[in-house]
């Protein structure tokens, strides 16, 4: 039995998981009404009460004292840390968001400054308005390193909520020599989340062990001999993580060049560029670098999974983000193509065309890929199932499921006469202890014949029970748009810079494009306008000078497709 001080009590059974460890936690945490905002704690790091409380205890420990730079997880619960180190005036370094981007944010405060502005920049919002990009080559130092649990141990252990970050994140500064085995990592955390004892045999040589575990009512100097990650264990790592994190990619390089070995787990070959760029083409909607869109809630959420592979636990894929070195980018918006191709740096330069004559043309990039379908075999009957329990889950794929709304459709393409004998089959069915309706669906002829009693071409059980399908929203005509008869450029935009910085800027120059593309994480945006083509001139007139976060932005007509070819022709002809 492992316990822990706030009475969580975990079975020693053999086939438990980290998973088993944080439900047990997580659970606590909501019967006991043990955490603030964002709630429920499922699948977080637990902002508990007390944060604040732990965050001081960390400023009053001799390793923040004597620290330059400290690297804090963006989480809720850590946000007093990182408010404390910006008033102290030191170097705060932040993850990017699932490390999509880069490795690091930058932001720095001083005691001067007010309090209220470095609480904002303490925040989410703030991180993401106020800190810098670090590139890997910066040389950076990291003096301490701050990051959340959902379970640690007095031993060391320690438990994040399952994606691997933080794991990664160390992985990745040993690897370019950020931090060594000398440099001191905190935790803070709940008194309920402290362990006696965790098993360790759930524990690989990739997990990162803590050398202060702080809650709001103690500091725990942990005197351990667990051994800390000396850098990236590519045999651990998934191809699905690979491709999630883009810098590992330039890792990989630099230690394969080194003649290291980097094979992925389970001996998985590395995608290559080629595959990289497909990923964000293919099922899933992924668009790849541009405006890549991942689900989840705060740092990552858990809502999609990718992780280091430990025993016990199980990676789960989520949607591929491609980072070449260099990448041909697709923007589409409403059939006007704008391709252009960027140098993987925060340096992106205007290469290509914007294609602003050609309506119908055919989208290329963020497309789902075209594949051929299988052919199917026609339908002749369906069975339905209704009073389905919501907490019902189901497998097959040849099922129409709708399972949280009660019913679901058996379709087959058997006789129709072998209906009778499914239905005899289905008699009595109950799922979740609970019986469920099982009756012949009615088809659309079937549908006309019972028009009269106001049923529509699916089969709703009686009144006391109904569960249909909820009708389809009337398609209502859009409004005709008037043609773009030009567009303006944007280059060199600031990747951390928002749209509604952008808006800004416009409406402090009474510039208002009919449409904008924005590419900020690229580098660039593209303004469309509607009106007479000679007021270009006044537009660019009016751009002229424009800065985003105080970096001067490439301000340029696009050229339609015309123009293009003529340029082409006379490239030709020279």
């Amino acid at each position: 039995m492992f316990r822990s001080k706030g009475g969580i009590d975990v079975a020693d059974i053999p086939t438990l998981t980290k998973h088993d460890i944080r439900d047990k936690v997580w659970s606590h945490f909501e019967e006991h009404d043990l955490a603030t905002f964002p709630r429920p704690v499922s699948n977080r790091i637990p902002n508990f009460k007390g944060a604040g409380e732990a965050g001081q205890r960390v400023c009053n420990l001799q390793c923040f004292t004597s620290a330059q730079t400290i690297k804090v997880n963006p989480d809720k619960p850590q946000e007093e840390v990182r408010f404390l180190t910006l008033e102290a005036g030191k170097v705060l370094l932040v993850p990017t968001p699932r490390l999509r981007s880069g490795l690091f944010n930058r932001m720095e405060g001083h005691a001067s400054e007010n309090k209220e502005n470095l609480r904002v920049m303490a925040q989410t919002e703030g991180m993401k308005k106020h800190s810098k990009p670090v590139g890997l080559d910066m040389g950076i130092s990291v003096d301490l390193i701050v990051i959340g649990s959902v379970a640690v141990s007095r031993t060391g252990r320690r438990i994040g909520k399952g994606e691997g970050f933080a794991d990664l994140e160390y992985a990745m500064m040993r690897t370019v020599r950020a931090v060594d085995d000398s440099t001191p990592i905190v935790t803070t955390v709940h008194d309920c989340q402290v362990f006696d004892e965790l098993p360790s045999r759930l524990f690989g040589p990739h997990d990162v062990p803590v050398d202060f575990i702080v809650t709001p009512s103690e500091v725990i100097q942990v005197n351990h001999s667990l051994p800390k990650p000396e850098g990236i264990y590519w045999h651990l790592l998934s191809p699905e993580k690979f491709r999630q994190v883009p810098i590992l990619r330039v890792l990989r390089d630099q230690e394969h060049d080194e003649g290291k070995d980097v094979t992925l787990a389970e001996g998985a070959d590395l995608p290559s560029v080629e595959e990289l760029r497909a990923s964000g083409r293919g099922r899933g909607g992924n668009r790849g670098v541009r405006g890549a869109r991942v689900a989840g809630r705060g740092r990552g959420a858990g809502r999609a999974r990718g992780r280091y592979i430990s025993e016990g636990e199980d990676g789960k894929g989520q949607k591929n983000i491609q980072y070449p070195t260099k990448v041909t980018i697709n923007v589409s918006k409403k059939n006007r193509i704008v391709r252009r191709t960027v140098e993987a740096t925060h340096e992106h330069d205007r290469l290509g065309s914007a294609d602003l004559d050609d309506e119908n043309q055919e989208q290329m990039g963020g497309m789902k890929s075209q594949r051929p379908r299988k052919p199917r075999l026609p339908v002749t009957y369906a069975v339905f199932l209704g009073k389905v329990p919501p907490a019902c889950s189901v497998r097959p794929i040849d099922i129409t499921w709708r399972g949280r709304n009660g019913f679901a459709f058996l379709r087959f393409t058997g006789p129709t006469e072998d209906c009778d004998n499914v239905l005899e089959k289905l008699d009595g069915l109950t799922l979740l202890d609970q019986p469920v309706v099982v009756e012949r669906a009615k088809d659309k002829v079937v549908g006309k014949e019972n028009d009269e009693d106001g049923r529509d071409g699916y089969y709703c059980e009686d009144d006391e029970a109904e569960e249909r399908v909820a009708p389809r929203k009337p398609q209502v005509p859009r409004k005709p748009r008037l043609p773009i008869t030009f567009a303006v450029f944007l280059g060199k935009v600031p990747p951390a810079c928002r749209v509604r910085e952008l808006k800004e800027a416009l409406q402090n120059r009474e510039v208002q494009p009919v449409d904008i593309t924005w590419r900020g994480r690229s580098g660039f945006a593209f303004l469309r306008f509607t009106g007479p083509v000679n007021e270009c001139d006044d537009v660019l007139s009016k751009l002229e000078g424009l800065t985003l976060q105080d970096q001067p932005v490439v301000v340029e007509r696009a050229k339609d497709k015309a123009e293009e070819e003529e340029e082409e022709q006379d490239g030709d002809m020279g």
